[in-house]
């Protein structure tokens, strides 16, 4: 049984991504965008119109949503579509930490972040605060594992994204020193 676990593990990854990238993107622009986030999708669609407004603390994801409002229209499923993918992409993690918290456990949390209801929540507003949190963890997760360009690229997100990712490291930095 463990060793099918094992093979098998990848594909279980996946299916929690593709779990939670189903919560939260069904129905994702169906509601109108609220003020904070249609002030981070206005800048977004100036930055896309060659506009250079004064950018919002979430540079990260201005930019990041700029790119898609320039190719395609801008509509509120587009404005929360980067912290949706962010959140799906959460699933992952675990996978980093798998030696510390054996591969079950990592798998069990991987699909208790892709139905948390507060993790779905948080991926779909139209903020940074879920590319900070997911590129803080993967950046953390990559250097665990000795990959530091990944892990730069990661840390780089991360600050991209706004004032959140400094509660995260206030977190991360309290959880390593506990």
């Amino acid at each position: 049984m463990n060793s099918r676990l094992l093979k098998n593990e990848g594909w279980l990854y996946w299916l929690a991504f593709l779990l939670a990238l189903g919560f939260r993107l069904i129905q994702l622009g169906a509601s109108s965008l609220t003020d904070s986030e249609a002030t981070l999708a206005l800048q977004a669609l100036h930055v896309a119109q060659g506009q250079a407004p004064l950018l919002a603390p979430q540079p990260g994801y201005i930019l990041l949503t700029s790119i898609f409002f320039a190719v395609t229209n801008s509509t509120n499923f587009l404005a929360r579509f980067i912290p949706a993918i962010a959140g799906s992409a959460l699933v992952f993690t675990p996978y980093f930490f798998r030696e510390k918290i054996k591969p079950k456990p990592a798998l069990v949390l991987a699909f208790l972040f892709a139905v948390d209801p507060g993790l779905v929540a948080l991926s779909r507003q139209a903020s940074g605060t879920m590319l900070a949190v997911t590129s803080l963890l993967f950046a953390w997760g990559m250097w665990r594992n000795r990959r530091a360009i990944p892990a730069g690229i990661f840390a780089g997100v991360a600050l991209l994204s706004g004032p959140s990712v400094w509660a995260g490291l206030l977190v991360l930095g309290l959880t390593r020193l506990f």
